[in-house]
């Protein structure tokens, strides 16, 4: 890669690298908080750990590299100017980004496959388990091709970040090219894992208040593809010379892109960690309820009613399943009943 030239810049040595990794290590830390109730619920309460949640823990576990990679690319020169720089920055932050955008990649994938595993545990559709693997299978992919291409994105790849070094490497179009076919793929992955819910949870005999919060827990999908569409939209800066100034807003929305990824797929799975604190209080306002009208009522009268309403309270939320798809959404979003006759013996 041939040594360029920079211009000084009209701001001076500015900084905005800091200011995004206190951005990325909040996105991160959300993230992180809901994977580990994710696990706590799928092995305390549900007991039914399964490849989705373990597709999200690899996740998680790639995010934690990435918001590294990050950290360092911040301490080498992220966020100021190119001509600011050493030699050494320059090319330390070159290294680091190239492998930043195939950790990238690689989040991307795991989450939404790992929602793909989710979904595939609560549907009975034939068409819709085959439109899901084929979704899988797109994305697994399509991911292993911009990671080889990236991979080979200079011949031998030193010459990528060595500008010593003298090779054939791929054009800023095509370079270019890549990530907008990433970003345009995980945009239309994000819309098909939101809709897919509404089309097996419209049959299923739950109330409809139940029915709606599942739909929007499930959809929250979109939030992930809005921030996609901006990111893929400010694609064109790493092409940029100045990339490490140019790039700051596409990792602005890089970064909440995988992680409120992350947040959004592990929010169905947490439904069941809201129905047992709210059954829990329930039981004890009830318990509690039942105590103080005993204490106030004469003793000839007879408060079994009182007890029965209480063990008879439905943690599940989602009342009788009719179906066996019922019954696996009341498996994977609520509390599965011989949990709950276990606590409330």
């Amino acid at each position: 890669m041939k040594e360029q030239i920079f211009a000084r810049p009209e701001t001076g040595d500015t900084n905005r690298g800091w200011a995004v990794l206190a951005v990325c290590w909040a996105f991160v830390a959300c993230a992180f908080i809901s994977t580990v109730l994710r696990v706590w619920v799928r092995v305390r309460l549900t007991r039914n750990m399964g490849p989705d949640d373990f597709n999200m823990i690899a996740a998680m576990t790639t995010t934690l590299i990435g918001v590294g990679l990050i950290t360092t690319e911040v301490i080498n020169g992220l966020g100021r100017h190119e001509y600011c720089l050493t030699p050494s920055q320059r090319r330390n932050t070159k290294i680091i980004g190239w492998v930043d955008w195939m950790q990238t990649f690689i989040t991307l994938m795991l989450t939404k496959t790992s929602i793909c595993l989710f979904l595939l545990r609560i549907v009975d559709s034939r068409k819709i388990k085959i439109a899901i693997y084929a979704l899988i299978g797109c994305l697994i992919t399509f991911t292993t091709i911009c990671v080889c291409l990236f991979l080979g994105v200079c011949r031998p790849l030193k010459a990528y970040w060595d500008v010593g070094v003298d090779g054939i490497c791929l054009s800023d179009h095509q370079l270019e090219s890549v990530v907008l076919a990433q970003g345009i793929l995980s945009i239309i992955s994000d819309l098909i894992c939101a809709a897919f819910p509404v089309l097996f949870l419209r049959n299923l005999q739950i109330k409809m208040r139940t029915k709606v919060a599942l739909c929007v827990l499930m959809g929250l999908g979109v939030i992930t593809a809005a921030c996609c569409t901006v990111r893929t939209v400010l694609s064109g800066a790493i092409t940029d010379p100045d990339i490490t100034w140019a790039i700051i807003p596409n990792v602005g929305w890089r970064l909440p892109e995988v992680n409120i990824g992350i947040v959004c797929a592990n929010a169905p799975i947490l439904r069941p960690l809201y129905l047992y604190f709210q059954g829990r209080l329930q039981t004890q306002k009830a318990s509690s309820t039942a105590i103080s009208k005993e204490r106030m009522a004469p003793n000839n009268v007879n408060w079994s009613d009182s007890t029965k309403l209480q063990d008879s309270l439905e943690w599940n939320g989602l009342g009788e399943s009719h179906s066996s798809a019922d019954h696996r959404v009341s498996l994977e979003m609520g509390l599965p009943r011989h949990w709950v006759n276990k606590e409330q013996v």
